[in-house]
């Protein structure tokens, strides 16, 4: 009976119900004090968390136990040592039992994933690596099919130590798709979170640790709570929540405690204190103690905050320890070792070197992920540092200076992938999955689980290198001509601008943020309902002159519809992400030379709009059952000219998901991303289609941003709900202007001219 009871235990461990297995193996030494019976039980304490009941069991098993028995007691001693965070002697424990264990497949297993976990931590990512791909097909040769999963997961956790994020995301979705269900093993969704939080995305983080948190306490699994419970810390820390972090660090801390696990503490506490007053001399040992077990981030991020409270010999000693990690480690340690450095500079010029190393540290790791979010999301890491090389640049009172910090910042995400995406059938098939199911109506909960998918898979893209030199003024100058670029910033609570007119900088102080705020939201407002402008934007912003504009926008900027202030009415306005991104826009690049026309289904006038366009300037017509989503992407490619007449949809929440509705469901941004070669110029007659998500870090993501980003050199679509009789006319007259050779700028603001703005700004090269 006790052989059934021991098999009726290890399944309920293979099912993550640890509770129950714990109360049914002690049972069951109860009844038959067999030592391997202790050691199943050893085994279980572990996985709960409960490392000194894991200890008490394998030193009652021990003395009843010889030859490969032995082995494994072994081997879990040396696991016993990982949990507790005793890396380097769980290494050379586990690594003695190994040759014990060689026949025994499941437990060889066993002593190499504890071997790479422990490597892992002490950063021997290449011997980690190595020992999670051995294991791997031991545990395939035994059907052990989800354990052989969990090793790809973790290879994908060696990645993420090494800061390949796209590897270690991509690594993460194959081993679920191998069989490592979240349902069943939440551990796996600490270290996915852990990724988002290191590429910045702390708000696609913090869903993630909430749902791991809550299984792992539902089913008992004490060591990964705390370590769920940890991170929610440090998600809280980075989205400035500190008291939500020290309360969560606080838990974290004391589970920990319980646990016996001493090497996670200071991870913990570095958390708490780093929101708090703490004296120096507590700082200085919790840093320590994280640098001896490898928490080289929570080490830095607890001097540094420290420093901001210290007496100046101290924060001196505090930056210059945090310094010393500018080279090595992943980004976020680099960028904050490179604002140390910088702090502790004592002229401009250091200051904006250390700034500048900064920056391009956190831009090579950027461009080595494919998807425009991670991008996005790493700049936030380099917020600090473009504070601090702006404020210096400010002070220098040089206009010139300050534009090209400025604009610096504005590139550490890249202004355009280095390279297109690949062809990824997969990704194709899950957009065609998930257009499918929104257009039949299918459930939410699938239609969001599809949504997940395909942002999974975005996630995982790798990119390549940048190879775009930096602009230099008198290139910038020759590409202006008569024109006039507003570059826009934000310091001290007050929105600024550097302006060029005929080579000339000039740098003015301009209104208060929340002043500048309320006028756009008054603005917007009133432009929707229709009862026209208000001057007082132009006072904020300081908007003048009747030359063309190159507007450079920052924050709140993003949302405006610039042809709706006085200053800009019948005036050539181009909207760019940055000056970099402009200059490339600007340059010519061959085309097919066809013109596409689209239109939509349920908006009254769009076929008739796209019939009468195609009837005067020719090319491409799909309007009705013709107008899928891939007959478009397929005329798209190349294409000099496409314009879209559709309902369009805007997502704040994943703007990637934005949207313009075509016969078969709705077109994203994911959609145009594919595009081997983009269209020179998009015109997107759709509601909301010019709006976009501004990121932490300043970066602006929505469905133009999307088409700039992969090459698209100019954009005009909407930031309001378009009125569809009106933009028929509207449309028609800019394509006339533009039949006549009028840039695209021009002929837009000819047009509104004529016909109301209707909230559309021409974006990229006008």
């Amino acid at each position: 009976m006790t052989e059934s009871d021991h098999r009726a235990v290890l399944t309920l461990v293979e099912r993550g119900r640890l509770a129950e297995a714990a109360t049914k193996a002690t049972s069951l030494v109860c009844k038959d004090d067999q030592p391997r019976y202790r050691l199943t039980l050893a085994w279980i304490e572990l996985d709960r968390g409960r490392l000194a009941g894991c200890a008490r069991q394998l030193a009652a098993a021990r003395p009843g136990l010889t030859g490969v028995e032995l082995a494994r007691a072994d081997c879990l001693g040396g696991l016993l040592r990982c949990a507790a965070g005793e890396h380097a002697d769980a290494v050379a424990e586990l690594s003695a039992a190994l040759p014990r264990l060689r026949g025994d497949d499941r437990w060889s297993a066993n002593a190499l994933v504890g071997r790479g976990t422990a490597n892992g931590y002490l950063r021997r990512l290449a011997a980690a690596d190595a020992d999670f791909a051995a294991a791997a097909p031991l545990y395939e040769r035994i059907g052990e099919h989800t354990r052989s999963a969990a090793c790809l997961h973790n290879r994908g956790f060696v990645a993420l130590q090494a800061g390949d994020l796209p590897l270690a995301l991509r690594r993460f979705d194959e081993a679920e798709a191998a069989g490592l269900h979240p349902a069943r093993h939440p551990e796996v969704l600490i270290d996915r979170a852990q990724a988002l939080v290191a590429a910045g995305l702390t708000g696609a983080a913090r869903p993630v640790l909430t749902k791991a948190a809550g299984l792992l306490m539902e089913a008992g699994r004490g060591t990964k709570l705390a370590e769920a419970l940890l991170a929610v810390a440090h998600c809280a820390a980075r989205s400035g929540q500190p008291a939500v972090a020290a309360e969560a660090a606080g838990r974290a801390a004391v589970l920990f405690g319980r646990q016996g696990r001493t090497p996670w503490r200071p991870a913990a506490r570095a958390v708490a204190l780093a929101s708090s007053s703490a004296r120096p001399h507590v700082v200085v040992r919790v840093a320590a103690a994280c640098d001896r077990h490898g928490w080289s981030l929570s080490a830095a991020e607890l001097r540094f905050a420290a420093a901001d409270r210290a007496k100046p010999e101290v924060a001196r000693t505090l930056l210059a320890q945090v310094a010393r990690h500018r080279h090595t480690g992943p980004a976020p340690v680099r960028a904050l070792a490179w604002l140390a450095r910088a702090r502790l500079a004592d002229n401009d010029r250091a200051v904006f070197a250390a700034c500048r190393a900064g920056l391009l540290a956190v831009r090579r790791d950027a461009l080595t992920m494919g998807a425009w979010e991670l991008r996005a999301g790493m700049a936030a890491h380099t917020v600090a540092l473009a504070e601090l090389g702006l404020s210096t640049a400010l002070a220098s009172g040089r206009a010139r200076s300050v534009l090209r910090w400025t604009d610096r910042c504005r590139a550490v995400a890249g202004d355009r992938p280095a390279v297109l995406p690949p062809a990824d059938p997969e990704q194709a098939r899950r957009l065609v999955a998930l257009r499918s199911a929104i257009a039949s109506g299918g459930s939410p909960s699938w239609v969001r689980k599809l949504e997940r998918q395909v942002r999974a898979s975005d996630l995982a893209a790798r990119g390549m290198e940048d190879t775009g030199q930096d602009w230099s003024y008198p290139e910038l100058f020759r590409a202006l001509g008569d024109a006039t670029l507003v570059s826009f910033l934000i310091h001290n609570g007050h929105y600024c601008s550097v302006s060029i007119t005929d080579g000339r900088c000039r740098f003015r102080l301009l209104g208060k943020v929340s002043e500048v705020t309320e006028a756009i939201r008054s603005l917007r407002f009133a432009s929707r309902a229709g009862t026209g402008t208000t001057t007082r934007l132009d006072e904020l912003l300081g908007i003048t002159g009747d030359r063309p504009l190159v507007i450079v926008p920052v924050g709140g900027l993003h949302t405006l519809p610039w042809a709706a202030l006085p200053s800009c009415r019948g005036r050539a306005v181009s909207v760019a992400p940055s000056i970099g991104a402009w200059l490339r826009a600007a340059t010519p690049r061959p085309t097919t030379g066809e013109k596409v026309w689209l239109a939509g289904p349920r908006l009254r006038h769009a076929a008739a709009e796209a019939k009468s366009l195609h009837a005067v300037h020719g090319g491409q017509l799909r309007t009705g059952r013709a107008a899928t989503v891939p007959a478009a992407l397929a005329a798209m490619d190349g294409a000099d000219l496409v314009h879209i007449a559709a309902h369009g949809r805007f997502r704040e929440d994943q703007p990637l998901f934005s949207c313009v509705e075509l016969a078969d469901g709705p077109l994203f941004g994911y959609d145009v991303q594919r595009l081997p070669r983009p269209p020179r110029r998009v015109v997107l007659s759709a509601c909301d289609a010019g709006r976009a998500a501004v990121w932490p870090g300043g970066e602006a993501i929505g469905m133009a941003t999307a088409l700039l980003r992969c090459g698209t050199a100019t954009v005009i679509a909407s930031l309001l709900p378009v009125p569809d009789r009106q933009a028929v006319r509207l449309v028609t007259a800019l394509h006339a202007g533009l039949a006549q050779g009028q840039r695209p700028a021009a002929a837009l603001a000819n047009a509104q001219a004529e016909h109301g703005h209707l909230g559309f700004s021409c974006f990229g090269a006008g």
